[in-house]
């Protein structure tokens, strides 16, 4: 696997229960780690927050495959299989946002629960992309599409 350049973590995906969630931007892919579904307890009593640095540890200290083999699921995207990443900054009462757009699946979305600088990652991650055809761009607001209006109201 190629080396990890860019790590967001504490990040979640999903209604209920939620799932925790890395991305991590190596060289030539990005690699969606899912390694934890949480409660609303969860949240309440920390165990999310303590969950999250206890992985980018294990990512920092034993490497990513280490990581890898702690994880519950993964998906691994090539560079040249993504068309963009979008970073919504949730305005002014939101949280952060990543949506990842693959040429042939869904999008991939995930909230960020952590501290992130907007800008410094978004410069992070267009320099990791640099030389792929992966676009890195920002926009305002919740980053919520029409299609997750949609999932949301369907019923089940």
């Amino acid at each position: 696997m190629s080396e990890v350049r860019v790590h967001l973590h504490d990040t979640m995906a999903g209604s209920y229960p939620l799932r925790l969630v890395d991305l991590l931007f190596c060289t030539d892919r990005v690699v969606v780690v899912e390694y934890d579904y949480l409660t609303g307890l969860d949240l309440v009593t920390g165990r999310a927050d303590s969950r999250a640095e206890a992985f980018a540890r294990v990512v920092s200290e034993d490497g990513i495959e280490a990581a890898l083999d702690t994880a519950e699921h993964q998906r691994t995207l090539a560079y040249a299989d993504v068309e963009r990443v979008v970073v919504h900054d949730g305005g002014r009462f939101g949280r952060e946002k990543v949506t990842l757009c693959p040429d042939t699946a869904r999008p991939i979305r995930v909230r960020v629960h952590g501290e992130v600088d907007v800008e410094a990652f978004v410069a992070a991650v267009r320099s990791t992309v640099d030389g792929h055809r992966t676009t890195v761009t920002v926009e305002r607001g919740l980053g919520v599409s029409l299609e997750d209006l949609a999932a949301r109201l369907t019923p089940r």
